[in-house]
C-alpha cells in the first residue's frame, strides 16, 4: 500500500491509541517468514506511551535468520487463536522465548520491561 492509503488509514484510526507493530521497522520485516511474524504481533497501545517507547527506548528489532523465523511461525500457527488474545507483555515474552537470537532478545527484553512499567503486566 502507498504512502496515501497508510495517510488516509491514519486519519481514520482512533486517537487515543495506536496499532504497535512488536517487530519493527517495517523495512527489516518485510520478507518472508518475519513478514508473517510481524503481522502476527500488533497490539493497541496508548498514543503517548507508543511515542516515547519509539523516541526513546527501542529504534529497531534486529531480524533473526529465517530458519528462526520458520520455527516461530509454525509454533504461532499452532496457537494462533489463544496467542492473538494474549496482552502485549504476554505476547513479548511468548516472541523471546520462541526465538533464539541474542540481539533480538535484548531488544525485546527492552520492550517488556518499558511495557511493564508502563501498562503493568497484561
Amino acid at each position: 500500500m502507498g504512502r496515501r492509503g497508510r495517510r488516509i488509514r491514519k486519519l481514520q484510526r482512533k486517537r487515543e491509541v495506536n496499532h504497535h507493530h512488536l517487530l519493527y521497522p517495517r523495512r527489516d520485516w518485510s520478507y518472508g517468514y518475519a513478514y508473517l511474524v510481524r503481522h502476527a504481533f500488533i497490539r493497541e497501545i496508548p498514543v503517548g506511551i507508543h511515542n516515547e517507547l519509539h523516541q526513546y527506548i527501542v529504534k529497531e528489532i534486529p531480524v533473526p535468520s529465517e530458519e528462526m523465523m520458520k520455527a516461530a511461525w509454525e509454533a504461532y500457527q499452532d496457537r494462533k487463536y489463544e496467542i492473538d488474545g494474549f496482552g502485549i507483555c504476554r505476547a513479548l515474552a511468548w516472541l523471546y522465548v520462541h526465538i533464539d537470537d541474542v540481539a533480538f532478545r535484548k531488544e525485546i527484553q527492552k520492550q517488556i520491561d518499558f511495557f511493564t512499567e508502563r501498562l503493568g503486566a497484561s
